[in-house]
């Protein structure tokens, strides 16, 4: 039984938590099948829509493109020396991934849209939905860094931080903000706050509520005067007082409800296995290839799409499901890269 094998990578980060948080998630599964030591750079785009304007071309076009490319970038560090593998997920960090990949002839892998560059500039270009390029994986999950059991003692840790009930059950609402086709306004804040009320109602259960960075604060002071504060169990208001607690929240929650304008919170939702509902308000228009995503994930059971103001069905997520989807980008990535099997 050959021992597995050890992958040196570099993962380039533009230090935003929605794309360094998915690289990170995709080496935590190839972390499963092989020995993984892994170097992190943050980078940032010098000259950004002159770089994303002349870098395609100079990749492309120009013998020099490989060598010039680097100057664009701010490091917090040297270099490393050349690993086996590059990851990076964010169009300002793809340019980087392909020119270091080029210059030191290993491969690389990227996430998320390439803006101007080809499909053959990455060993593996990993989307949600098809490109119908040849160097393009189909993920039916984006990675993540959720892990069901240490999602389990967090809740039981946070559970015990507010002095519930044993027997208390609870629901997390996670609110993003405008953006991915999503707006957000006075109806939609109503409509927030009344499915709020009638799962209450339904179920008994208080609420555990999170909003983010993005949600800005009117919108936030918005949700907070309308939301009836005797149904919060506890609460993060952003913009007021920040505090990362999404893990501990879904944790100690029974079913998530995430709005739909965040595909990384929605697959850290789906990842915890917990029964999972994405809010969509009324009259959204998100891209075709983001809604597309979603109902992939509803079809394949892993959660419930719903549209503020409209009745809707929870629906349970599988972990196996979950384990699938995770196992089956590995099998495509090992194909595609040419690692060998870890037994």
């Amino acid at each position: 039984m050959p021992a597995p094998q050890t992958l040196n990578i570099l993962l380039l980060s533009d230090s935003l938590p929605g794309h360094v948080n998915q690289s990170r998630g995709l080496i935590n599964w190839l972390s499963r099948r092989y020995s993984c030591i892994v170097s992190e750079l943050d980078i940032s785009l010098r000259l950004k829509p002159l770089a994303r304007i002349m870098l395609p071309h100079l990749l492309h076009e120009s013998r020099f493109g490989t060598a010039i490319t680097p100057y664009f970038y701010r490091k917090d560090s040297p270099l490393p020396q050349a690993p086996d593998l590059i990851v990076s997920a964010g169009g300002n960090t793809s340019f980087l991934n392909v020119a270091l990949a080029r210059h030191w002839q290993v491969p690389n892998v990227f996430l998320g849209s390439k803006r101007r560059l080809r499909s053959d500039d990455f060993a593996a270009h990993l989307t949600l939905e098809p490109t119908g390029e040849p160097h393009n994986i189909v993920m039916m999950l984006a990675p993540t860094l959720i892990d069901p059991q240490q999602l389990e003692s967090k809740g039981d840790e946070f559970r015990l931080s507010l002095g519930l009930a044993a027997d208390e059950k609870l629901n997390m609402l996670a609110i993003g903000g405008d953006g991915a086709g999503y707006h957000y306004d006075d109806k939609s804040v109503q409509d927030l706050a009344q499915m709020m009320v009638r799962e209450h109602q339904r179920s008994g259960r208080r609420w555990l509520l999170t909003t983010s960075r993005r949600t800005g604060k009117t919108l936030e002071q918005h949700l907070k005067q309308t939301v009836p504060s005797e149904l919060l169990a506890d609460s993060v208001w952003w913009s007021e007082e920040p505090r990362k607690v999404m893990a501990a929240y879904m944790g100690a929650a029974e079913q998530l409800f995430i709005t739909a304008d965040s595909m990384s919170m929605i697959a850290e939702a789906i990842a915890s296995t917990r029964p999972t509902v994405i809010l969509q308000p009324e009259g959204a228009q998100p891209e075709a290839r983001y809604q597309d995503a979603l109902q992939r994930y509803e079809r394949s059971g892993l959660c419930r799409l719903a549209v503020l103001g409209q009745p809707f069905d929870s629906a349970p997520v599988s972990s196996d499901a979950v384990a699938r989807a995770r196992e089956a980008l590995l099998d495509k990535l090992a194909d595609r890269l040419g690692l060998r099997a870890s037994s």
